[in-house]
């Protein structure tokens, strides 16, 4: 009793990857326009909302550089008792 052989099939894993590869590399970044012909920024005037919010995080940060200016000078204080 022999067993006869099937033929393989290729794997598709394989080949679909080398076929994606293949259709990626055909695609391309756009270019960017040319220097001279690019639109100029325009831009928009802030509102109220915005240099309120500004304001609220301004405030934060001012808060923090306080408070870790008071933790150093505490942490300055506290070795300079334990000398």
């Amino acid at each position: 009793m022999s067993m006869s052989r099937r033929p393989r099939a290729i794997p598709a894993l394989p080949f679909t990857a080398v076929l994606a590869c293949v259709v990626l590399a055909g695609c391309s970044a756009p270019k960017p326009p040319d220097e001279e012909r690019r639109p100029e920024p325009q831009a928009q005037p802030k509102s109220a909302l915005v240099e309120t919010a500004n304001a609220y995080k301004d405030a934060a940060h001012a808060s923090v550089t306080a408070t870790e200016d008071a933790a150093k000078r505490e942490q300055a204080n506290l070795d300079a008792a334990t000398r």
